[in-house]
């Protein structure tokens, strides 16, 4: 099979996917500074018969997705997380400070439940349309070489 039509079938599907979990984060209302949705980027490694396409980004979309339990006591956080908050309080919402220091605090006793299909509708449909395109390649590779690769 041709793997530069492979690679460039992996590399277009996740730039789609990378795109749609964008789409889907400010649908959502889930980008706050912007440090999320700008963690994400695609990887391809190509070596070979080995061809390999990631999309990395940060660990807080899982939790966005699925939500986070309360904090070890409830009490404290991370501290970072407050100052990003504290900065989505200053950009998005005309509450004063201690707003921020609420929402820290609640989410830290309570939790937070999180968007289902955030992440996972994305992910479902590229699955699905990156499994229709390879099997088009393959099928195509097929009649083009024969089964056993030599006409």
């Amino acid at each position: 099979m041709n793997n530069q039509a492979v690679g460039k079938i992996i590399n277009d599907e996740l730039d789609i996917l990378l795109n749609d979990i964008f789409e889907s984060l400010y649908k959502n209302n889930r980008v706050a500074t912007g440090k999320t949705a700008k963690s994400l980027k695609v990887v391809m490694d190509i070596k070979a018969d080995i061809i390999k396409g990631t999309l990395l980004g940060s660990s807080v979309l899982e939790q966005l997705e699925y939500g986070r339990g309360k904090t070890k006591n409830g009490t404290r956080g991370n501290s970072e997380w407050f100052k990003d908050l504290l900065n989505w309080v200053r950009l998005k919402t005309d509450k004063p400070d201690g707003f921020a220091y609420y929402l820290f605090k609640r989410i830290n006793e309570e939790g937070y439940k999180g968007t289902p299909g955030l992440i996972s509708n994305p992910i479902d449909k590229f699955r699905s349309r990156i499994s229709k395109r390879l099997k088009a390649e393959v099928i195509k590779d097929f009649k083009r070489n024969g089964v056993n690769g030599n006409r």
